[in-house]
């Protein structure tokens, strides 16, 4: 790492040889997708090379360094993709609204409380705590299980379960306090 600092590129190229198939595999257990993987090893190994001063011997070793790194930028794409691939849906949502209303044999004032009701869901959803809409946003729109939720995070089963049991209650008593109707 000291020959990366130096910005000596045969150091950043042995320091790549010998930890990118381990930061990829972590990245990889995350992402679940090859090119989300090698992109964010990429990312790595460039702020390394950008940053070398980010690392400080006195708190760990440099591969434990890299794997957190790793690690965290990893959990930042998977969120930044679910969060794009929500709203990707919401926008196609919102555009067959109106198309949807009509399929389903809604009347215009149906059409509309519907319009309404997803609104307020929507609104009470991003008032959730970032944890607990992570979660439920991964469940119910991504349709990930409990245990793939878990993993792709990296939090214990427990932890997931008791997030999507919190963020529901707390949805439903939202829900039940604007008036919503059939939230519980």
């Amino acid at each position: 790492m000291s020959g990366v600092c130096r910005a000596d590129r045969a150091a950043l190229a042995a320091l790549y040889d010998r930890h990118a198939p381990s930061i990829y595999a972590v990245c990889l257990r995350v992402l679940r997708q090859p090119a989300d993987a090698e992109a964010v090893v990429s990312d790595v190994f460039l702020e390394i090379w950008r940053k070398p001063a980010g690392f400080d011997p006195a708190r760990g070793t440099c591969r434990s360094y890299l794997l957190t790194m790793a690690r965290s930028r990893s959990i930042d794409r998977l969120r930044s993709l679910s969060t794009r691939r929500t709203r990707t849906a919401e926008a196609q949502a919102d555009a067959e609204g109106g198309r949807d209303a009509r399929q389903a044999g809604l009347d215009p004032a149906g059409a509309a409380e519907a319009n309404e009701r997803r609104a307020t869901v929507q609104a009470v959803v991003e008032r959730l705590g970032e944890d607990q809409r992570e979660v439920l946003m991964l469940s119910f729109f991504d349709g990930l299980t409990h245990k793939q939720i878990a993993e792709e995070l990296g939090l214990p089963l427990g932890t997931v379960k008791t997030r999507i049991r919190s963020g529901l209650k707390t949805l439903r008593q939202a829900l039940v306090q604007m008036g919503v109707r059939d939230a519980v």
